[in-house]
């Protein structure tokens, strides 16, 4: 257990006074996620989507924030869970330590990463490679993701989203 204290201790200080921690994903790139099952498939929407006028301010956000993806064309997005944490999953947490979920914007080929560690939601964006992206876009940042993810704790509990875009227009 101190080993696992020191380690918390260790990544809260980094994260505090590291200036370079938020340029760079926090997440680490889950190698066989290929193999994780998937549990949803939504979209990035595109950039001339008008909403519906009872959309969530999640949705809202997750529509600007990304209606740069694929050029403004939007892309599916699929989901995938760790199969060791299909039932933390099912039950929105709370998780334990490891990677625990990734959404895929298939068209751009960008991973978005969820890893808690000590109860916390870590976020990494990467591409197919494994290399890390999260500078390409300021959307991509692990700061953007946490901010958004906290922001929105009725919607993204303990870390992972579930609003699924595809509900707003069946």
């Amino acid at each position: 257990m101190l080993f696992s204290a020191r380690r918390y201790f260790t990544f809260l200080f980094t994260l505090l006074f590291s200036s370079s921690v938020f340029a760079d994903s926090i997440a680490s790139y889950p190698n066989g996620w290929e193999d994780w099952p998937v549990v949803k498939e939504s979209m990035n929407l595109p950039a001339d989507t008008v909403l519906p006028p009872d959309a969530s301010l999640f949705m809202q956000e997750s529509v600007r924030a990304y209606s740069w993806i694929n050029d403004g064309q939007g892309s599916p997005l699929t989901i995938r869970v760790n199969p060791k944490k299909l039932e933390e999953y099912k039950t929105h947490g709370p998780y334990s330590d490891g990677p625990t979920v990734i959404a895929v914007s298939e068209a751009q080929g960008i991973i978005w990463v969820t890893e808690h560690f000590g109860g916390l939601a870590l976020y990494g964006s990467y591409n197919r490679k494994g290399e890390d992206i999260s500078s390409m876009h300021s959307s991509l940042e692990p700061a953007f993701c946490q901010s958004c993810h906290d922001t929105y704790k009725d919607i993204c509990i303990n870390g992972t989203c579930t609003e699924p875009v595809s509900s707003l227009y069946e």
